[in-house]
């Protein structure tokens, strides 16, 4: 695994988040769905959307937790069918994150969910923390999508990049290279590269095209592995039912997680479990690129340094040339 690029990597801010850099160096912003398909929070989808307001704050809150133990930066990702149901979302969440500002993305297919979505985010002035998800390689009208939400004001966007006719990580580069020019003359602060996992054991190989893309453009690359984890839900139950899908979910996320700038885990409630994990996966990933390049995190987030600050202390000091004498080597 490549953990040094030539190429200078660009580092981005979507709200107070930063994301991007060298592997190793900042940990990766985590993305949660709410307000997903069979949400339980949410209670009706038509007209005034009705939803457990009070336990989706909950959820917000336990992220805003979660941040401050792990350093993993957290942004969620809303889901809806429609550009009203959107709205109510968005203005709800921007509400409910005064104090924090944590960074929000919107999350649809269709333009018809789309357009009033991102138009009403640049209504309520909030564009600096706001990540528009996403445009999509296979888009019909993909170069009119880039102008109309440049127009309005959009700075940090993320990019779907997979090709049916080459599904290896050769294919994600090169969807990058065909939409490039085309992203050029917009200059969009953010872009987030999604390498799009499908089937759970491709995950690895959106690893590689992150390494490609990294590379050759420096650009911050992750991907959603959640996708292949719930696909393979129904087939968990054979071998160990609920505790072997948590287990499978937690594996991948953190192992999806390694040379990653970013990835898109799934429920935001489940980051009771997603977190810890991934944090420690970080911090073994900080370490191997420590033992390699003598060099230690510098973002004082790190989970490596909010975990462990003991054992970065000691390697700080090895590094420095102290050699620590342990009471059982001596006579």
């Amino acid at each position: 695994m490549k953990v040094r690029f030539e190429k200078e990597q660009v580092e981005s801010k979507i709200g107070k988040c930063l994301v991007g850099g060298q592997p190793g160096n900042n940990p990766p912003l985590m993305i949660g769905n709410m307000f997903w398909p069979g949400d339980k929070i949410v209670e009706s989808r038509k007209g005034t959307v009705k939803f457990d307001r009070e336990k989706a704050t909950q959820q917000i809150r336990r992220l805003e937790e979660l941040e401050k133990l792990t350093g993993l930066p957290s942004l969620v990702d809303m889901v809806a069918n429609t550009g009203d149901e959107m709205k109510q979302y968005i203005d709800f969440f921007v509400e409910a994150t005064e104090d924090s500002k944590m960074p929000f993305a919107s999350d649809a297919y269709m333009t018809k969910v789309k357009r009033p979505a991102v138009e009403h985010v640049a209504s309520l002035g909030q564009m600096d923390r706001y990540l528009y998800n996403s445009l999509s390689f296979w888009e019909k009208e993909l170069e009119e999508e880039m102008e109309y939400i440049a127009k309005l004001g959009v700075k940090h966007v993320v990019l779907g990049l997979w090709d049916a006719q080459d599904d290896f990580s050769t294919g994600r580069l090169s969807c990058l290279d065909k939409m490039w020019e085309l992203l050029e003359p917009y200059k969009f602060e953010t872009i987030l590269c999604d390498c799009s996992v499908m089937p759970l054991p491709t995950a690895m190989i959106c690893n590689n095209a992150m390494q490609l893309i990294k590379d050759k453009y420096g650009l911050p690359s992750g991907s959603g592995p959640a996708n292949g984890v719930y696909m393979w839900m129904k087939e968990a139950q054979a071998i160990g039912g609920k505790d072997a899908f948590k287990g499978v979910d937690v594996a991948t996320e953190a192992v999806a997680s390694l040379g990653a700038d970013w990835l898109m885990y799934g429920p935001a409630d489940t980051c009771d479990r997603i977190f810890p994990g991934v944090a420690i996966a970080q911090c073994n990933f900080a370490s191997m690129v420590m033992d390699e390049y003598k060099e230690l995190p510098e973002n004082p987030t790190h989970p490596f340094n909010l975990l462990f600050p003991d054992v970065v202390k000691q390697f700080h000091d090895k590094l420095a040339g102290v050699e620590k004498k342990r009471k059982w080597l001596r006579k």
